[in-house]
């Protein structure tokens, strides 16, 4: 490493004049290999992605930027020398809006599971080509720190006109400034890290709707206006939000919030709280069914909490099912202590290697242990595995209901957790549902699915209520800043 650096710096002392000179020519011959590779569709490597209208192609399948495959490239350098590397550590990706409408996308890089290198000692240039050459993005003129992104979104909501075509440069690098000072030593350590970054593009089609058509909130407040429920809110107006609502096709034909972060917010119990769905068929224990909102709270209750003490599955009797129906329960204020009941709640036991579908129909059967009970009514639990699940949205949604939930903590599948909501945190959560006499079904931080021993503690629960059916929007918007509030008939 040592030498590396002395050999660059001899370069760049003795060969400065030409080494810009040659950065002047690369950006040019290279810019034309980019046109030129995103015409060629014989190119196995590539991947495209389609959202809608809009088609991402990416450089390679895995989507996945990694110092595994090219050491050279990720030898700690300047900002300058990036253009040096041009064409062979550069990702390529473009955009095509294939519709009749203008459109909008968003990239993001995101950090796999497997990535260990410090993202302070990283920083990444975004280009764009404009005509036959690269230019830099404006904002990453310097490098950009990876550590300074937001939610690792490089660009977002950049409109583009119907059949036209976009193409980037993404360049990762190990920022030389950023080890300045540090021994040899220690700089080797980090660069033999494992670097393994993806890329993820999303976006959308502009609705046909008029500029002063009213907002997804707006006909929430309206359908308040005509003395109409939540849940039916929702419904009615679930097409005009289709790339934050869908139905999850189960027998019971749920309407889901999916995506990365969707507008679910709701101010319960003078905190936030987020809206999971509307839930047909829901038993209120007296045999009653309604349609009724599902909520989790926004905030874990703990992040250091076993689900049951003495180390069995059973939710009836568990310690943290007691927990939450006591003191969690008894700590919620009016007038939102009346805006739930009871619920029906099912305790059948799954696999932890299932589809979510799968995971539904087990979670609603009656296969249990011996002993334990498989129906609990009662007004505060947590999310079920399929819950989690059926949270995935953007143009990974399909893909990720067709794969099996264990399966997406790492690899290509890493997207369906990074485009999930509930799984915003990185904790290990738990769920409600058992998987042996001892163990129950978790949220891992990177996105799977696997069971860990009740008693374990170091693991969250998030509460989850069934509001009431009469329950209504009144205002907000959604948002994180501006909730939907709450009120009752």
């Amino acid at each position: 490493m040592k030498d590396s650096l002395s050999f660059k710096n001899i370069f760049k002392r003795e060969t400065k004049l030409a080494t810009y000179i040659i950065i002047c020519l690369t950006i040019v011959v290279l810019s034309l290999s980019y046109a030129m590779f995103f015409k060629v569709d014989g190119n196995s490597k590539n991947q495209i992605v389609k959202a809608g209208d809009l088609e991402f192609t990416y450089e390679n399948s895995a989507k996945e930027i990694t110092n595994t495959t090219s050491g050279k490239c990720f030898t700690p350098m300047t900002n300058e020398e990036t253009s040096l590397f041009l064409g062979t550590c550069d990702y390529k990706l473009s955009v095509y809006n294939s519709g009749s409408l203008k459109g909008a996308y968003t990239i993001k890089l995101k950090a796999n599971e497997g990535n260990t290198i410090d993202d302070k000692y990283l920083k990444v240039v975004l280009r764009k080509q404009e005509g036959d050459t690269l230019q830099v993005v404006s904002g990453f003129e310097s490098g950009k720190k990876i550590s300074e992104l937001s939610d690792g979104i490089l660009i977002e909501d950049v409109e583009m006109a119907s059949g036209s075509t976009i193409v980037y440069s993404i360049f990762l690098y190990v920022d030389e400034d950023s080890l300045s000072g540090l021994e040899s030593s220690v700089i080797d350590e980090i660069i033999a890290q494992k670097l393994s970054y993806s890329i993820e593009g999303t976006g959308l089609v502009h609705e046909t709707e008029k500029i002063d058509s009213p907002t997804f909130a707006e006909k929430m407040i309206s359908c308040f206006n005509e003395n109409k429920n939540g849940a039916t809110c929702l419904i009615e107006n679930a097409s005009s939000n289709a790339r934050e609502l869908a139905y999850d096709n189960t027998t019971d034909n749920n309407l889901r919030y999916i995506g990365a972060n969707p507008n679910n917010y709701v101010s319960f119990n003078n905190e936030l709280w987020r809206i999971i769905g509307v839930f047909n068929n829901i038993d209120d224990g007296a045999g009653n069914r309604e349609t009724r909102i599902k909520i989790i709270r926004n905030e874990t209750y703990s992040e250091n909490i076993a689900w049951d003490t003495a180390n069995k599955s059973n939710w009836v009797s568990s310690s943290l099912k007691e927990e939450l129906n006591t003191t969690f329960l008894n700590n919620i204020a009016s007038p939102y202590k009346e805006m739930f009941k009871t619920a029906k709640w099912h305790l059948g036991k799954s696999e932890h290697m299932r589809l979510s579908s799968e995971s539904y129909t087990f979670e609603r059967g009656t296969d249990t242990f011996e002993g334990y009970e498989s129906e609990w009514i009662g007004s505060v639990g947590l999310m079920y595995p399929s819950d989690y699940g059926y949270a995935t949205g953007d143009e990974s949604r399909e893909n990720c209901l067709n794969n099996i939930v264990y399966d997406w903590g790492a690899g290509e599948l890493a997207i369906c957790n990074a485009n999930n909501w509930i799984n915003n945190k990185g904790l290990f959560e738990w769920t409600i549902t058992p998987y042996s006499t001892e163990e129950v079904l978790r949220i891992g931080s990177g996105g799977g699915i696997y069971p860990n021993t009740a008693n374990i503690t170091g693991r969250a629960a998030t509460p989850v209520i069934y509001l009431n059916a009469n329950v209504k929007i009144s205002g907000g918007e959604g948002t994180e800043s501006s909730p939907y509030t709450l009120t009752m008939e």
